[in-house]
C-alpha cells in the first residue's frame, strides 16, 4: 500500500497534535504546521514529521510552505484545515479589527491553504481536503456570533466545492466536533468584552458557566483525530463527519427539532 502524507495546519496542540500522532501511529508521514515550531517538543520525537513554521494569515507565507512541503515529500495526499481559534463574547462587544480577525484565521487561512494546494492535486489528479469545521457551523448558540460566522462560511463553501473539484479526483470534508477537551475554552479563546452598561452581564454570567461546566465533561481530541483519520480514507461522496458524542446527538437533535423548538430548548437548558 502507497505510504500516505499528510499536511495540517495548528498541529502545536490540541487536535491539532492529536492528529499527527494518530496518523504517525497509522503509518503515514506529516507535514506540520504551527505558528512556532518551539512548542512542538513532542513532535520532534516522532519519526516521519516534519514541522514547518506558519502563520495562515499571510499569503505569502502560505505559498512558500506549501512548496516547501509538496516538494519535501513529493507530493501530500491529504489536506488538514485544523488551524484557528474562538473569539466569544456579545457582538455589540467585538469590534471590526477581531472580527476580521476570526474570519482571517478560521476562514481565510483554509482558503489561503486551499488555493495554494488545488492546482497541486489537480495535477497529481487525486487528493483530499479535510476542513475543520464544528457544530457551530451547523446551529447557532449565543456569544459565539463571529466564530459562527467563521464555521458556517467554510461549510458552504466545502459543500460548493465538493461539485467544482470531484471532476479531478480531489475529495473534500468536513469534520465538525462539539465540545472537546482542548485549550479551545482557555488560551485559544478570546473574550469579546461589552462595554458596561449595555446590558450584557447576566447573559454572559450565566453563559460562560453552563459553557465551563460542559467543556470540563468533554471527550478528549483523541475522537477527533479519529474523525479525522476516517474522513480521509473513507470513499464515497459522504462530506460532513460529526466529532464526539455530544456532536452527534446535537447533530441529531437539531435534525429533528424544529428551529424555533431548538431555540426555546436551548434557551430553558442555558437559563437566559
Amino acid at each position: 500500500m502507497k505510504e500516505k502524507k499528510a499536511f495540517i495546519t495548528g498541529a502545536s496542540s490540541g487536535i491539532g497534535l492529536e492528529t499527527v500522532k494518530y496518523l504517525v501511529s497509522k503509518g503515514w508521514k506529516v507535514a506540520a504546521t504551527m505558528r512556532n515550531t518551539k512548542a512542538a517538543d513532542e513532535l520532534n520525537k516522532l519519526s516521519g514529521v516534519k514541522l514547518y513554521t506558519l502563520d495562515v494569515t499571510k499569503a505569502d507565507d502560505v505559498k512558500s510552505v506549501v512548496q516547501n512541503a509538496w516538494n519535501d515529500f513529493e507530493g501530500i495526499d491529504v489536506v488538514i484545515n485544523n488551524a484557528g481559534y474562538g473569539a466569544i463574547g456579545p457582538f455589540e462587544g467585538a469590534t471590526l479589527e477581531q472580527i476580521q480577525l476570526q474570519m482571517d484565521t478560521n476562514f481565510m487561512g483554509s482558503v489561503r491553504i486551499m488555493k495554494a494546494f488545488i492546482p497541486l492535486l489537480k495535477q497529481q489528479k487525486q487528493g483530499v481536503i479535510i476542513n475543520l469545521s464544528s457544530i457551530a457551523g451547523r446551529l447557532g448558540m449565543p456569544l459565539y456570533n463571529i466564530y459562527h460566522a467563521s464555521k458556517f462560511a467554510i461549510e458552504g463553501l466545502t459543500e460548493s466545492l465538493y461539485y467544482e473539484l470531484r471532476p479531478f479526483g480531489i475529495r473534500v470534508r468536513l469534520v465538525e466536533p462539539g465540545p472537546i477537551k482542548t485549550e479551545f475554552n482557555g488560551r485559544s479563546r478570546q473574550d469579546l468584552v461589552a462595554e458596561q452598561g449595555q446590558g450584557y452581564e447576566y447573559i454572559v454570567t450565566t453563559i460562560n458557566k453552563f459553557y465551563n461546566k460542559t467543556f470540563s465533561k468533554a471527550e478528549g481530541a483523541d475522537v477527533v483525530a479519529k474523525t479525522i483519520y476516517k474522513a480521509a480514507t473513507q470513499r464515497g461522496s459522504k462530506i460532513r463527519y460529526p466529532a464526539g458524542r455530544m456532536a452527534k446527538s446535537l447533530m441529531l437533535i437539531n435534525k429533528l427539532t424544529p428551529g424555533s423548538w431548538m431555540r426555546v430548548i436551548s434557551r430553558k437548558i442555558i437559563n437566559i
